[in-house]
Formats: structure tokens, C-alpha cells, sequence
């Protein structure tokens, strides 16, 4: 995982993704934690689609700050319908990379492509995608134990990806996970890196990553 240079096309500054660097094995090691959650927890309730849930977002802003804050996402028919994050609701847009298929955030978009995606080599966009089942592990973190684990795990090189009003990646790595449950049809967990103007209401610049665990579900 390395980034290695970041320039600004109309706006200096306003994309570092320097932090994805430590996202991934941070994230990772969290995730791996679960194995040595409490038992006992409460499942996510069954939804069928259509719901309100609330997660607990660690975000990382360009530059490395760091905070925590409320996320909540409203689905209707396993669409995303609102997203919420500290107070300032988000534009469903911030889900979607301005590229051809972000995968992570594309999937919060439409629960319904999470089945639908496989394993692959997205070879335009210099980039994989992992889609495995597991055995059910709630997050240590998490008050809420998932009924079923859906894996998606996504990693994408670029030698130069320019981001109009944004910036340009170079010689860039970026990764996302979703663990999503699909008993439930609920997000249960995920890893995504967010790169809109959006976010500069709460991060000062255009770039974040949000590392997401499920709280409540209604």
C-alpha cells in the first residue's frame, strides 16, 4: 500500500490520501478482533430491506485527523435513501468515486449488488474484488450480532487518477471492505474512502475514510 505524490488540479490540496496508507492494516486488525467478541449479543434484526440504522463512523481526514461521530443511513427497498454523518447529512453522491464503478460505496447504494458481485479483475480500473461467505462473528465493538457474513473486499492501484476539482492520484493504492448481512440485508460493517466537496463540512478537505460498525437497527 503506497501513495507516493498528490497534486492538486483546482484545489491544493484538497485530496491527500496519504492516509489510506495505515487505514487498511488498522481496520483490518480491528475486524480481526471479532474472533474474540463477547457471546451472547442480540441479532440484527430482519429488515427486508427497509430501515434506519445507526453505526458508530471512525473518520479519518486528509492530513490525519481523527474523530468519531454518528452515522446513520435510511434504506427503503435495500436502496439508500439518506445518509446522515454528525449532524450534516451527506448527498448520496459521496457513495460513488468519480470513476466508473466504486465498489464499496456503489454496494451502500444498492444493497441488492452485493449478491450480484463477484470475485474479479477489473482490469480498466487496475483493481480487485474479493467476495466471500463467513461463519457469523459479531464485532467486538458492536452491541449486535450479525445472522449471516457477506465479505467484499476491494483493492485498487493507480499509477495516475485525476479527480476533477479535487486533485490526481499517483502511484496510489486504495482499499474498502464491506461485511454485510444478508440474512438481515443490513451493512454490518465497513471500510470506505470518500473523496466529494461534501466533506469538506466536515473534514476541511475533500477527502475521508470512514471505518463504520452497526449500533442500532429499526
Amino acid at each position: 500500500m503506497h501513495v507516493d505524490n498528490m497534486k492538486g488540479r483546482r484545489h491544493t490540496g484538497g485530496v491527500v490520501v496519504a492516509a489510506v496508507v495505515v487505514i487498511l492494516l488498522v481496520a483490518l486488525a480491528i475486524w480481526l478482533s471479532a474472533a474474540y467478541a463477547r457471546p451472547g449479543k442480540p441479532l440484527v434484526p430482519l429488515t427486508q430491506g427497509t430501515f434506519t440504522a445507526q453505526y458508530t463512523a471512525e473518520v479519518m481526514c486528509a492530513g490525519g485527523n481523527k474523530f468519531e461521530a454518528n452515522l446513520t443511513l435510511v434504506y427503503k427497498n435495500g436502496k439508500l435513501a439518506r445518509a446522515v454523518l454528525g449532524g450534516y447529512e451527506l448527498p448520496l453522491a459521496v457513495f460513488s468515486y468519480p470513476h466508473q464503478f466504486a465498489y464499496i460505496g456503489e454496494l451502500l447504494l444498492d444493497l441488492g449488488r452485493v449478491r450480484s458481485v463477484n470475485n474479479e479483475t477489473v482490469k480498466g480500473l487496475g483493481g480487485v474484488v474479493y467476495k466471500r461467505s463467513l461463519n457469523p462473528v459479531p464485532f467486538d465493538k458492536s452491541p449486535l450480532a450479525p445472522r449471516s457474513q457477506l465479505l467484499v473486499e476491494t483493492s485498487f492501484n493507480y499509477s495516475r487518477l485525476v479527480i476533477e476539482g479535487h486533485g490526481e492520484l499517483i502511484n496510489a493504492t486504495t482499499h474498502g471492505l464491506l461485511i454485510f448481512d444478508d440474512k438481515a440485508e443490513v451493512p454490518y460493517f465497513f471500510i470506505i474512502d470518500i473523496i466529494h466537496s461534501a466533506m469538506r463540512r466536515v473534514c476541511r478537505s475533500s477527502y475521508a475514510n470512514i471505518v463504520a460498525y452497526i449500533r442500532e437497527v429499526r
